[in-house]
């Protein structure tokens, strides 16, 4: 018999765990989880599906019925079983779903019409009710229909796709009953086990079709349920997780999918989850589980959603699906309410706000916060996307899943900026803009100061002294800040980044008159002292100190960090669970630390700058201390190691009116193993007493990168192209154009972009 659930017989090893909490912060989205302690058993429940005012599921409970014994898990052959709920909403203990559709040997899963008057199954191959076996040897799954007549069951027909030779299994129908989704071993897969659809044709259903290689692996896809919004939910131990099997999600995207999410905590954990259904409105819902403890080796448990739906949530922690959405923006004149024409529209994703850094690939080093934790995730380049509102005062495009700012600005009006989650089709935002009458126009640039790259999604918080009021202002894809500023006042200016402030500037408009223009550049080194940065690749087995091949990603990321600011001084931390002495604990979680410092020492980092702090079990992230019963997901999540910022960059200094605010500290020290120049020669830019406006493409820590790029560029039709180097920085930047008028910039710089070379625009300078 093979039934195709692959969990407590294979993947056995906890790596990583998960809280069973999502964050609980005021106005947070939050998961609660409960484990269905009256159907589950010491054996296998698992798969279940919506039935009238309960469940129907899948497990090795037979209730009295006659089976046999899966040899493999020692366990009775799965049975299909159904269970109610009591009026507080927890299951009560099973029945028999079905006598009819009972057999000796393996039954399901199971899902249903929307009518639940025809049930689609899996079952173990037979012949006259005896075990038939495939060429193999193995007795195969097929996936059967029955439709239900005055109370009882028909006999079930296989479907016509069916092949004795391999296993179709795990069904998922649509809402309305024209797609099929099950899982297969069929020829001509990408892995193990592939999702299928097939159509219904008629009375029918057509062939299958392969869901294709976004969706599958060489590893295993399996447990399909579709939504009634068509969102594909499924499990899989071939696509990355944190644990043998894990739950993901993926949406239509054209004739495909996008790609497929990982559902993180607190649904997936060290071991094997699958099984997620969710009902309509996207609140409540069961999966189940082997490794957040239970009464056997799957449980099934329930959630509810608190402060929104699952979609929520997953925007909430930056766990959507990438794909093309429609976005329609429309400018008006807020007194008149006629159409602005010629708006600067500018569209950021607020997922790149927090870069620190770039890698030696030119990858940005953001800091994103994964279940209320700061860690460091490589990402490409965004430049976002702007454009102009037409004559009708509209401005059209598309855009990926994500949490956005909009920035609409007009000469005479006041900036208007607008945050919004952007996940599903049809996004229509109306911006009404005010005019800016007897107001300053103030014109700011925020650089990242050491990897010359604009401070995008960062926020400047803009106090006005003389009257209280305060604005916040988010930064562009090329560093700027169009605003108008009161008369006769002097403003605070805090740059903002990831909720952490980073630099303070000030504006004084006192002795300008109305219309005038000030212009202003800011630099900012963003890694502050005390800094706090999980590493969440370096864990570890019980009692291990070894590090794993997975750590190397992370480690990486911070050679790149400590070689483009070599003033940064890290401390690493690593920290074990509570089993074991405290003694035992403190050496272990020292050795642990011992060996990622080792690891950054051989590759070139001098130890002056590296301190390691085994913190044993002082310091455990959830309630596993001595005396109380953990999981071993909750002992896995306490084996971490993080870094902590200790000294922070040098010179991370304010550039203001042109001038470096030297109480910030001098000038950043350039990297001691720097090449010497073979090509072109670098020029040093200055700063003069106006603003002017580089677009550069491309800023590298290594010369020889920036000379192999630059014969790039010149390549592409730019000739005049050179190497720079800003002041306070280290990097070296490729500049396609200077110019004093910014509209100029940014047209060279859409030139560019549309050239499919990355490039922004780079303001110096301010008077």
């Amino acid at each position: 018999m093979n039934a195709w659930k692959l969990s407590t017989t294979i993947f056995c090893l906890l790596i990583a765990g998960q809280s069973l909490q999502g964050q609980t912060e005021k106005g947070k989205v939050t998961i609660e989880v409960k484990n269905e302690l009256n159907i589950n058993t010491e054996g296998l429940e698992f798969s279940p599906t919506f039935y009238e005012d309960g469940i129907v599921f899948i497990s090795t409970n037979t209730l009295g019925a006659k089976k046999v014994k899966d040899k493999s898990l020692d366990l009775p052959a799965m049975s299909i079983i159904q269970a109610r709920r009591n009026p507080e909403g927890l299951l009560m203990a099973p029945t028999t779903f079905s006598k009819e559709l009972t057999s000796q040997f393996h039954e399901g899963p199971v899902c249903f019409d929307r009518t639940a008057e025809t049930v689609y199954f899996s079952r173990n191959v037979t012949t006259k009710g005896r075990q038939k076996l495939a060429k193999d040897g193995i007795q195969k799954m097929k996936l059967y229909s029955s439709t239900k007549t005055n109370g009882v069951w028909s006999d079930p027909q296989p479907l016509p796709f069916n092949n004795n030779q391999f296993d179709d299994c795990h069904p998922g129908i649509s809402i309305d009953g024209d797609k099929l989704y099950f899982s297969s071993n069929r020829p001509g897969g990408f892995g193990g086990m592939d999702l299928y659809v097939a159509y219904k044709v008629g009375d029918s259903w057509s062939e299958p079709v392969n869901l294709g290689s976004e969706i599958n692996t060489e590893g295993n896809e399996f447990f399909p349920f579709v939504h009634a919004d068509n969102t594909l939910y499924f499990a899989s131990d071939g696509l990355p997780g944190v644990g043998g099997i894990d739950m993901f999600y993926a949406v239509p995207d054209g004739d495909g999918w996008t790609k497929p999410v990982n559902f993180g905590a607190p649904f997936n954990t060290a071991g094997d989850d699958f099984g997620m259904i969710v009902d309509l409105n996207k609140i409540n819902g069961y999966y189940n589980s082997n490794g957040q403890g239970g009464s056997g080796k799957d449980d099934i448990f329930n959630f509810h959603v608190e402060g929104g739906n699952l979609d929520d949530y997953f925007l909430q922690n930056d766990r959507i699906p990438v794909r093309d959405l429609d976005l329609a923006i429309t400018v008006t004149d807020k007194m008149d309410n006629k159409p602005v024409e010629g708006a600067d529209i500018h569209i950021i994703n607020l997922a790149n706000a927090n870069v620190i850094g770039r890698d030696e690939s030119g990858k940005l080093i953001t800091l994103q916060n994964i279940d209320g934790q700061d860690v460091m995730v490589a990402m490409d380049p965004d430049q976002g996307l702007e454009g102009l509102s037409d004559r009708r005062g509209k401005y059209s495009t598309t855009i990926k899943s994500g949490q956005y700012a909009i920035i609409v600005s007009k000469s005479g009006y006041q900036t208007k900026q607008v945050q919004i989650p952007l996940t599903k089709p049809g996004n229509e935002i109306a911006v009404a803009l005010e005019r800016a009458e007897g107001k300053v126009h103030w014109i700011v640039s925020v650089f990242n100061s050491v990897t010359n790259t604009p401070l995008a999604g960062s926020s400047l918080v803009l106090s006005n002294n003389v009257t209280g009021k305060k604005d916040t202002l988010i930064v562009d894809a090329n560093g700027m800040v169009d605003y108008y500023l009161d008369l006769e006042s002097a403003y605070n200016v805090d740059v903002v980044q990831g909720g952490r402030k980073i630099g303070n500037a000030s504006v004084d408009t006192k002795g300008h008159l109305a219309g005038d223009t000030i212009t202003q550049s800011i630099l900012v080194a963003p890694i502050m002292p005390g800094a706090s940065i999980e590493l969440p690749n370096i864990y570890y087995n019980f009692n291990d100190a070894t590090l794993r091949p997975d750590a190397r990603k992370d480690l990486d990321l911070v050679l790149a960090l400590l070689k483009q600011q070599p003033t940064v001084v890290l401390e690493l931390a690593s920290h074990t669970d509570c089993r074991g002495t405290a003694q035992y604990n403190e050496d272990l979680s020292q050795r642990r630390a011992n060996g990622v410092v080792k690891y950054l020492l051989d590759n070139s980092v001098n130890p002056d700058r590296l301190k390691a702090v085994g913190g044993g079990e002082s310091q455990p992230r959830n309630k596993g201390i001595d005396g109380v019963t953990c999981t071993e997901a909750e002992h896995a999540r306490n084996r971490r190691t993080e870094i902590r910022v200790l000294t922070g960059v040098e010179g991370a200094s304010l550039v203001l009116d042109g001038k470096v605010d030297t109480e910030a500290g001098p000038d950043v020290t350039k990297p001691a193993d720097k090449p010497v120049a073979t090509n072109t020669p670098v020029s040093t830019v200055s700063v003069t007493g106006s603003m002017q406006y580089y677009v550069i493409a491309g800023s590298f820590l290594m010369e020889n990168r920036a000379q192999n790029h630059l014969a790039t560029v010149k390549a592409a039709g730019y000739p005049n192209a050179e190497v720079v180097q800003f002041p306070e920085s280290p990097y070296f930047s490729v500049a396609v154009g200077k110019f004093d008028d910014r509209n100029e910039a940014i047209a060279l710089k859409k030139a560019v972009i549309a050239g499919k070379i990355d490039a922004f625009v780079r303001a110096v300078g301010g008077k």
